[in-house]
């Protein structure tokens, strides 16, 4: 996780106020550019090489006015989680135990493709961190993390990151897909700050 670098990087002073993270567990560290564009309510996007892999993870980081417990609710939430992730059309936990959650998604990838199910394994660190693997289904890969930190800067906030490996196979070349991914990632964060901040009025 690179922790050392993330320290440093962690105690950033914008506009005069301290930007304190209160963990480490980020899957890649923030440049000072990219704290400052997250302050401004952007959304930070890029990707990843993983491994051997020719084209690796996209990941998107976002920060919340909100404490990392609704969010972590809401993201958990298979009844609401259709209304911010694009494409997805539903969710369904098969079964929990222990360690986690055995959950089904159908999404509908793109327009142009065919709506696919698959099925992921979620486990927790309980308002920290999900990490999620696929079991079956028509994805031939698909796994990553939600990460929520929390941030010091005089109120509530929290910064999320969204971290995501997807290979369609036949369905869609990588270098397709890790483009959508990289469009609907922000997509997905900007719809998640939009939804806690509704129900936080509600």
């Amino acid at each position: 996780m690179r922790a050392n670098l993330f320290r440093l990087l962690a105690s950033v002073v914008f506009w005069g106020v301290p930007f304190f993270i209160e963990g480490n567990s980020l899957a890649f560290p923030l440049g000072e550019a990219e704290m400052d564009r997250l302050v401004k309510g952007e959304v930070v996007v890029r990707g990843e090489p993983d491994g051997d892999r020719k084209n690796g993870r996209v990941e998107a980081a976002i920060l919340i006015d909100a404490p990392a417990e609704p969010i972590w609710k809401l993201i958990n939430d298979c009844r609401q989680t259709p209304q911010f992730i694009p494409g997805l059309k539903s969710c369904r936990i098969l079964r929990q135990d222990e360690i986690g959650d055995l959950i089904e998604h159908r999404m509908k990838i793109s327009s142009l493709l065919p709506e696919v199910k698959y099925v992921f394994q979620a486990e927790y660190q309980r308002y920290r961190r999900i990490d999620f693997k696929r079991i079956s289904g028509d994805l031939k890969e698909f796994e990553g993390s939600w990460v929520l930190e929390g941030v010091d800067r005089g109120k509530p906030q929290t910064l999320v990151v969204y971290s995501v490996f997807l290979d369609a196979g036949s369905l869609l070349p990588q270098w397709a897909m890790q483009l959508l991914l990289r469009q609907d990632l922000p997509e997905i964060l900007l719809s998640l700050r939009k939804r806690i901040s509704s129900l936080s009025r509600e």
